[in-house]
């Protein structure tokens, strides 16, 4: 970059699952001379449902550049359909408005494909962070497709950028930078006794935490899926903090299921969307075992020493699976699973020995850097795809 320089970066963020990850690496940027930072808010932000989560990023104090608004969550596939195309035309009239140097990705969700495509057709440096991973939904699908329009990536891990390789992606664009904010010991600042007067749990027992969310390939069978899971807590009999579930088809359904069942069983307490990350973290670190299907299990649940209960295939395919409790959408199952995260020591003992071997990624440093040295002429030439050479009988080497 040449000196004096100055870079307009455009994020887009559509619920607090790319945000409170990523705030510390926004801080870092905004306070970068030659950055010039903006943010489009999208999505579950602008939804009360979800907590109107917009209000965190003005107390945080970040300039918001434009909001766009999405329709109404009914639970079709139509409506996440329309949702992506819809999301496409308002970010597309952002970037034209705009007109940023880089615009900064992170993830799979579906907002996050929209503005991939937007800015690659109007010819803007996309930086994608936190491609390369694998889950068992369509967000995966929504990951790789991301990658394939980003001019630039920036995995957590080296395997992630080896699969980077294998979608045909040029090495010299990819740099491992480690997880955004995927240690969240740092930002626990709440005690377990400021966590249980604040929602109002019983001292002198642990509490569960379910973080569950419909599946878009089973979206119909999302309210018997989350039956299974609340019907298992309840035979636990321990008071369980029930999180939001997200906005995909099904999600609507789910929300009602848990208020119900929330309205009729005294150790179920409805989480409203807490109001900042280190209320989340805290909530997440002081829990007995984090019980659902949430990518939060990836990293976060981990970097903290935390249980996992795992239902179902939506994170099929991470590289962590082997130190959750995975278990199906079945009432007994998920008891088994709770049974063993909480008191199963041979599990419990392999947990603490992944934890550790997690490592203390700072990747804030690390993004800033590349993010200034980045060749902003690449967006404006055609990709060029990698090629991997294969053995005689189609194996690769």
């Amino acid at each position: 970059m040449a000196v004096n320089e100055v870079r307009k970066i455009l994020y887009v963020s559509g619920s607090r699952a790319d945000y409170g990850p990523i705030r510390d690496l926004l801080r870092e940027i905004d306070s970068q001379p030659n950055f010039e930072l903006s943010l489009l808010v999208t999505a579950m932000h602008l939804k009360p449902e979800h907590g109107m989560t917009k209000t965190e990023i003005e107390r945080d104090g970040f300039h918001i550049a434009a909001q766009v608004e999405t329709g109404v969550e009914d639970g079709k596939l139509v409506s996440f359909s329309t949702f992506v195309g819809q999301t496409m035309i308002g970010i597309a009239e952002v970037i034209e408005c705009q007109s940023p140097d880089i615009l900064l990705l992170l993830g799979d969700r579906a907002e996050q494909l929209s503005a991939a495509v937007a800015g690659a057709i109007q010819n803007v440096t996309i930086a994608h962070l936190c491609g390369g991973t694998n889950s068992g939904s369509i967000d995966g699908s929504f990951r790789h497709a991301i990658s394939k329009f980003a001019h630039y990536h920036l995995p957590a891990s080296q395997p992630h950028a080896d699969r980077l390789i294998q979608l045909g992606e040029q090495p010299d664009t990819i740099h491992v930078v480690g997880l955004p904010g995927g240690h969240l010991g740092k930002h626990v600042t709440h005690t377990p006794e400021d966590i249980r007067n604040h929602y109002g749990l019983p001292f002198g027992k642990p509490y569960l935490l379910v973080l569950q969310h419909p599946v878009t390939h089973s979206h119909q069978d999302a309210g018997r899926q989350i039956r299974e899971t609340l019907d298992a807590v309840v035979e636990m009999g321990l008071p369980t903090l029930l999180a939001n579930p997200n906005g995909d088809p099904g999600g609507t359904k789910v929300l009602e299921i848990m208020t119900s069942y929330a309205s009729s069983f005294d150790e179920l307490y409805l989480l409203p969307p807490p109001a900042d990350r280190q209320l989340f973290a805290s909530v997440m670190a002081h829990s007995a075992v984090l019980v659902g299907n949430s990518s939060s299990a990836v990293y976060e649940a981990m970097s903290v020493g935390l249980p996992v209960v795992n239902i179902g295939d939506r994170q099929f395919g991470r590289e962590n699976e082997s130190v959750w409790v995975n278990v199906g959408y079945d009432r007994q199952e998920i008891v088994d699973g709770i049974k063993a995260a909480m008191f199963d020591e041979e599990y419990r003992s392999c947990l603490r020995k992944y934890s550790s071997a997690l490592g203390a990624y700072n990747p804030e440093a690390q993004v800033v850097k590349i993010l200034a040295e980045l060749d902003l002429s690449r967006s404006s030439h055609p990709k060029k795809f990698f090629d991997i050479a294969l053995k005689q009988d189609r194996s690769i080497i």
